[in-house]
């Protein structure tokens, strides 16, 4: 239906509906306007959007008093709020804020003083120079330290989260391993010998049998304890048996420090006290044994190829009576270190007036020429119809190097 009124229908134009005006433009997305929308629509919808526009560049409500505050050759703040006079007004606070950014001294002015911040007790630490704990720092210094134990911290944490993680995958891996089966020990004397048993058996077994042998031998202590009784100076006292001293017996440990060496030691006294005593009882009320001494030294040649033993000044002494108990005489025996031996016999009663000694050839023994000779001689005198028997040893220690000539030149 055409308007019957139009404020151009006085002028000449015939006048016509929007509605029946049609769009032909394109299509326009932003205000949803198709190509082919009555006029009316089209008006309509760009009038709503330029409301839209003009509500939301309404700035009479704009607060611009911060900015009012500084820079005050930009102000005053404009009257009429428009976006122009706004931005402008910006734009000249921005500018003066540059300039004054611009004219500020270097370094910040030479008057301005880092304040001093105090160090919390973890933060603390002494001064390598001075030796005095460090409570207080400038600000800077501060957030350096600051910086430094966090970096610090923080690669203990890192390490230990690896650690951890680690960790979690290793206690996994052992919680989900299926149940260990203990393994079977064959015992040699314990429990049934000779039939394969379980390991933590055995292991109970071993401890109740330790267990049993300490409470008869005693505790590591009282070993030691029991062992420190020897007599002082027990090595050093005359033999009973013979001439010299008990340390020169065969068998005789010099530091004795376990049961074993206290033992053998008790062995050797307890035999040079038999032996005295056997002689005390066959001498007594026939043949004085204790008048019977035995003694020797010894020497080798250059080659060690020859053991001369010497009686006569050696210790021996036999008083008139006596006789050997063999045609053969006495037992003499030389050995190395090796364990290689000789042996041979020897007439104790021509060899003690015998100036000149005895030589024995031990080079058919192959004994080691570069090792020490230990010579034993197992004496045995009868008298009265009675045995007396007396051993005693000698070492020929290996002789050092001769050096037969130096030749040096001066130069």
């Amino acid at each position: 239906m055409l308007p019957t009124k139009s404020n151009t229908a006085d002028k000449g134009c015939s006048p016509v509906s929007s509605n029946c005006v049609i769009w032909q433009g394109p299509d326009l997305g932003c205000i949803d306007l198709c190509n082919g929308d009555a006029i009316s629509d089209v008006v309509y919808k760009v009038a709503t959007k330029l409301c839209t526009i003009q509500t939301s560049l309404d700035l009479s409500t704009l607060d611009l008093s911060c900015l009012v505050s500084f820079c005050s050759a930009a102000n005053p703040a404009p009257t009429n709020k428009t976006l122009l006079a706004v931005l402008d007004f910006i734009i000249d606070k921005v500018c003066c804020l540059n300039t004054a950014i611009q004219n500020l001294p270097a370094g910040g002015g030479s008057s301005y003083t880092e304040p001093n911040v105090s160090l919390p007790t973890c933060l603390q630490y002494t001064d390598p120079g001075t030796g005095q704990t460090v409570t207080v720092l400038q600000h800077s210094a501060y957030t350096l330290r600051l910086a430094n134990q966090y970096c610090n911290l923080k690669a203990t944490v890192d390490s230990q989260t690896t650690t951890i993680a680690s960790h979690n995958t290793r206690i996994t891996a052992l919680e989900n391993r299926p149940t260990t089966t203990l393994p079977l020990v064959t015992p040699n004397c314990i429990l049934t010998p000779g039939t394969p048993t379980a390991m933590n058996l055995v292991l109970d077994e071993l401890e109740a049998q330790y267990c049993t042998l300490r409470g008869v031998l005693g505790t590591n202590t009282a070993l030691t304890t029991a062992i420190a009784q020897q007599c002082q100076g027990l090595g050093a006292s005359s033999a009973l048996s013979t001439s010299g001293t008990i340390s020169s017996l065969p068998g005789w440990n010099a530091t004795s420090t376990t049961v074993a060496s206290a033992v053998q030691n008790l062995w050797v006294v307890l035999c040079d006290m038999r032996q005295t005593i056997f002689d005390l009882k066959t001498s007594v009320g026939s043949t004085d044994c204790s008048s019977f001494l035995l003694g020797f030294t010894a020497a080798t040649n250059e080659a060690r190829t020859q053991v001369t033993v010497f009686f006569n000044g050696g210790g021996t002494v036999i008083p008139s009576g006596f006789a050997n108990c063999t045609a053969l005489g006495s037992k003499i025996t030389i050995k190395d270190a090796s364990g290689k031996t000789y042996t041979d016999n020897v007439n104790l009663l021509t060899a003690v007036t015998d100036t000149d000694g005895i030589t024995y050839t031990v080079s058919g023994a192959a004994l080691n020429t570069s090792q020490a000779y230990t010579i034993t001689v197992e004496g045995c005198l009868t008298k009265n119809g009675n045995s007396c028997s007396k051993t005693a040893t000698f070492t020929v220690a290996v002789p050092c190097p001769i050096i037969s000539s130096v030749t040096a030149t001066l130069t």
